[in-house]
């Protein structure tokens, strides 16, 4: 008994220790990501006036990614994909650790509309199957390692270990729930990726990450209107599944042209940016400015700019440009909250929370991982209003000709 509960401490301590790793990881990434962007987007364009300058920067930037696409395929994963190759393979790759990195890194600064948790989640988990490699005296639990890296890099990425738990368990129709001991492995490195996280954040600097709202305050007839906010929102994701299809359908026929794709979506995201730069980037600090410059909007533009960014996020997936679709898809919902609160006259609050939770559930169909995701920008008595919209829009039927 003694030798099991040591086992299970030396597995705990193993979790810790490889969570304070992807911390760092992740912090340096961001760190990385965040410093480029202010040198291309802020930097340059203040001391250099460029005409047509982020049709030119995305460009430039499809250049990079098509020559990277061309002679190493498409990468790096989605988070479905690293998932699917770990469950099937009982591994994943490592060997271009590299170029993933700088993969998962190009369309991050040169303005895609893509978030870094795709990119990150593959890297993490073949640096956890290199360890398992390379580290056999710790015996069989760094065969547990990509997992917890999975469930780690979700919390950290995204400053929530409920969701880093969750999430792969929402994703995966077979999973298992784990024992007690990995469960605290798993909890204890996203709580020491995320300490270390934001140590070396406050320290070294870090990106401002997603904005808190605040409470909602709203009179009792203002409930009525959570019906229309949730059908609207609704159509958003269904019109997101449309943008997929369609998208997908356009680079299939281009087939493994990769290089050309690349540079399509690079000239289509650059004209659209020049016009939309709020609907460019993941969406962390636009959202953020969009919550301070909303009222200044006319309303049926705040109904246009959700739209142009699910079709933006599914054109940079498709076309080469290959990241998360989490962080953007938040947005979308956040501005179609504020254009339903501004047409409605309701609390903004309560129409982004339930705006942000149609949306994303309609496109994830993970309800519950979704509540837990949008803590991070809600408070604890939004919840409410969050897991109801996240529970009707997981029950909506999807069209048979969208799934």
């Amino acid at each position: 008994m003694k030798t099991k509960n040591n086992n299970r401490f030396v597995f705990i301590l193993l979790g810790a220790a490889a969570g304070a790793v992807i911390g760092g990881i992740i912090w340096a990434f961001m760190r990385v990501m965040h410093l480029l962007i202010e040198l291309l987007w802020d930097y340059i364009p203040g001391v250099a006036h460029i005409p047509g300058y982020t049709i030119l920067l995305c460009l430039l930037g499809g250049i990079i990614i098509g020559i990277i696409q061309k002679k190493y395929g498409p990468c790096p994963d989605d988070l479905h994909q690293v998932m699917a190759k770990y469950k099937r393979d009982g591994r994943y790759p490592y060997h271009n650790i590299l170029i993933m990195l700088i993969a998962a890194l190009m369309p991050l600064i040169f303005g895609g509309a893509i978030g870094p948790e795709a990119g990150l989640t593959g890297v993490i988990v073949g640096l956890c199957c290199w360890a398992g490699d390379n580290f056999k005296y710790a015996g069989k639990y760094m065969s547990e390692l990509p997992e917890i890296g999975i469930s780690a890099t979700l919390g950290i990425v995204f400053r929530s270990p409920l969701f880093g738990f969750i999430e792969p368990i929402e994703n995966d129709d077979d999973f298992v729930l784990p024992k007690a001991s990995k469960t605290t492995a798993i909890f204890c490195a996203v709580l020491a990726g995320f300490g270390i996280f934001m140590l070396l954040g406050k320290f070294f600097g870090s990106g401002a990450g997603m904005p808190r709202f605040e409470k909602v305050s709203i009179e009792r007839g203002e409930l009525l209107f959570a019906v229309p906010v949730l059908a609207i929102s609704v159509v958003l994701g269904y019109v997101y599944m449309i943008f997929d299809k369609l998208t997908q359908a356009a680079a299939k026929k281009l087939g493994e042209r990769y290089f050309i794709t690349a540079v399509i979506a690079a000239l289509v995201l650059g004209i659209i940016g020049s016009v939309f730069p709020i609907a460019m980037f993941s969406g962390e600090e636009e959202i953020r400015k969009l919550t301070e410059t909303y009222t200044q909007y006319p309303v049926y533009l705040l109904f246009i700019i959700p739209v142009i960014k699910v079709f933006l996020i599914n054109m940079c997936i498709r076309f080469g440009w290959r990241g998360g679709s989490f962080f953007p898809s938040i947005f979308a919902g956040v501005c179609l909250g504020y254009a339903c609160s501004a047409a409605f006259g309701i609390d903004p609050v309560f129409a982004v929370s339930i705006s942000a939770a149609a949306v994303m559930t309609t496109i994830m169909r993970k309800p519950l991982a979704v509540a837990l995701l949008l803590l991070l920008c809600f408070p604890v008595n939004n919840l409410i209003y969050i897991l109801a919209a996240a529970f009707l829009a997981s029950i909506l039927p999807v069209p048979k000709s969208l799934k």
